[in-house]
């Protein structure tokens, strides 16, 4: 057997195995008994929630010269899957829709190259098709092209209550560059009013501002995602490069007011929608931070976690902020090409009650299923002799190049001094690169309680603990710059520079903290030492603790963390 052959057998088994790149896919899950998030396999197609119940999905199975043999496949859970049934052959079944008169639909973008070197939007666009069922989902029209140009991906397709079908996405205008000040895109949409028959295309094209050197690719806004709230007007969330996702509200999805920044930090990537049978409305993001240049020189990142966040009152207030997805090889360095990442979140409804969320990038790709009931949750905690997996531990090192740069994990778990079988999270600078980082996240709130039982171990170097509106990676310094309150922890013990933690013994660290009145009080065993300055920008709330060695030189006695609890107040 030569190499490509060998590699092209080791690709296959990798990708048909039960695993998500080193995550061990939860197989037997009973839908009734899921509440936190877990993953129940590999990311698959789009998910329908049919009128008796169950679910229903298609594949497609590529037959060359941009043909594919579509088939669908039908679920009582989610979970386990039925053998596939033909459903028609042509384009293929992308972005599925299920609409109020029970046809589906189906949006799939195809490339168009019309010379040989290639120029987006100039030469090289990717269309946007639409193929829809007739006679109750029984037979099937021929595609047809529905919008001529270039797109970007498209994430969501909505038919209002009023039956108008609606297709949000972002075109890129051929010639303009990918820089400042709006970068190459504006957003628009396609929408029907006669179930798909015809289509026109909005007259808005919303832009977001492109910032010189950003870490990214200077896109502009694109991969709009919409929603209709229950008094008529269609609300809108674009992905942009501006620190946060930018937002719209339209009165009938045609016609939309200029973007603006919206409330929800974000890296560069879009968002999704669901609204649950009871009404509430849930959103999907990377509530993250991207990593800063290093030497100038770009990095990749800032799609290490998919976020959750619950509305019970059509978007005035969220709850949870809560990662439901963490990309299971974030603390290892990313392959050198390629998507990655747990970007691009496609929920649906599930059975029960239940919420299924498509998400990841490449081999971190995954589908998660929980019960929504869980991001409203006023508690958390986190035990280490559990596990390190709710925790983000990596750290770059060396050179960046073409946006990639190395990773390996910082801080670990290793044996508890005094409890046998048990286990503590380490948090030190053993070598040369720069100090162990470690951040966990918790349902966001202005008003709460954290308690952290830790040591210093004897020869300790310092370390720094901040709380944290969102997710930085675990060593950067813009998560000590950005931090909502940050204590420093001296090499000698002392906090901030006053009150003093004796070395080599455990202690209970608490955080209480009131946005509102602008405090945050430390507490050690019980007594209150502390009393720190919120930054001055005012945050939704606080979701993230970070502990970072800020040791100058080698540090591997460090600081021991044995658990975590929070309490909030909503």
């Amino acid at each position: 057997m030569n190499k490509i052959s060998l590699m092209v057998l080791l690709l296959t088994l990798i990708w048909n195995s039960p695993c998500v790149y080193g995550q061990k896919v939860q197989e037997n899950v009973d839908a009734q008994s899921v509440y936190a998030p877990v993953v129940i396999g590999s990311r698959e197609s789009g998910v329908i929630l049919m009128p008796d119940g169950s679910l229903k999905r298609f594949i497609s199975e590529g037959l060359g010269g941009g043909k594919f043999r579509n088939y669908s496949l039908t679920s009582k859970d989610g979970v386990s899957w039925g053998n596939r049934t033909f459903e028609f052959e042509g384009i293929r079944a992308t972005l599925p829709l299920l609409d109020q008169d029970g046809e589906y639909h189906f949006f799939p973008m195809v490339v168009r190259q019309l010379e040989e070197q290639r120029k987006v939007a100039v030469n090289y666009f990717i269309d946007v098709w639409h193929v829809r069922s007739t006679h109750g989902g029984t037979r099937w029209e021929k595609g047809k092209r529905i919008f001529e140009g270039y797109v970007g991906s498209i994430n969501n397709v909505t038919q209002l209550s009023n039956g108008r079908i609606i297709l949000p996405f972002a075109q890129w205008v051929g010639g303009r560059p990918t820089a400042p000040p709006y970068g190459a895109n504006e957003v628009t949409c396609v929408y029907s009013d006669d179930g798909g028959a015809t289509w026109e295309q909005s007259p808005a094209r919303l832009k977001a501002p492109a910032y010189t050197d950003f870490n990214g690719s200077g896109y502009g806004a694109c991969e709009p995602v919409i929603i209709e709230l229950l008094d008529g007007r269609v609300y809108m969330l674009a992905r942009t490069e501006t620190g946060v996702l930018y937002e719209s509200w339209s009165p009938d999805g045609v016609n939309w007011e200029p973007l603006k920044p919206s409330r929800f930090l974000s890296t560069d990537a879009p968002a999704a929608f669901l609204r649950l049978a009871d009404n509430r409305i849930i959103l999907f993001w990377n509530g993250g931070e991207k990593p800063p240049r290093h030497n100038g020189d770009g990095v990749y990142g800032g799609r290490d976690a998919v976020h959750a966040a619950i509305s019970s009152d059509e978007g005035k207030t969220w709850k949870g902020f809560r990662e439901i997805y963490r990309d299971p090889s974030r603390n290892l360095s990313p392959p050198s090409y390629g998507d990655r990442g747990t970007a691009y979140p496609m929920p649906y409804l599930g059975a029960d009650g239940k919420v299924i969320v498509l998400a990841g990038q490449g081999r971190a790709g995954a589908t998660v299923m929980f019960d929504p009931d869980w991001l409203e949750e006023t508690s958390a905690s986190t035990k280490l002799n559990d596990g390190i997996e709710a925790w983000s531990v990596f750290k770059h090192f060396g050179p960046a190049k073409r946006h990639w740069r190395d990773r390996t994990q910082g801080a670990v778990l290793v044996d508890h001094p005094t409890q046998p079988e048990s286990k503590v999270l380490h948090v030190r600078r053993p070598d040369e690169k720069s100090g162990d980082g470690a951040l966990w996240n918790f349902p966001m709130s202005r008003k709460g309680t954290l308690k952290m039982r830790m040591k210093l171990n004897n020869g300790f170097q310092g370390a720094s603990v901040v709380l944290l509106d969102r997710f930085f990676n675990p060593t950067d310094l813009t998560g000590d710059a950005e931090a909502i309150a940050r204590l420093s922890i001296q090499a000698d013990g002392k906090l901030s520079l006053r009150e003093k933690v004796g070395l080599g013994e455990w202690h209970t660290l608490q955080f209480k903290w009131d946005l509102d009145n602008r405090i945050c009080v430390v507490s050690v065993d019980n007594e209150e030492k502390v009393f720190l300055k919120p930054n001055y920008r005012d945050p939704l709330g606080i979701n993230y603790i970070r502990i970072r060695s800020v040791a100058e030189s080698l540090d591997t006695n460090g600081l021991l963390i044995e658990s975590i609890e929070v309490e909030i107040q909503q």
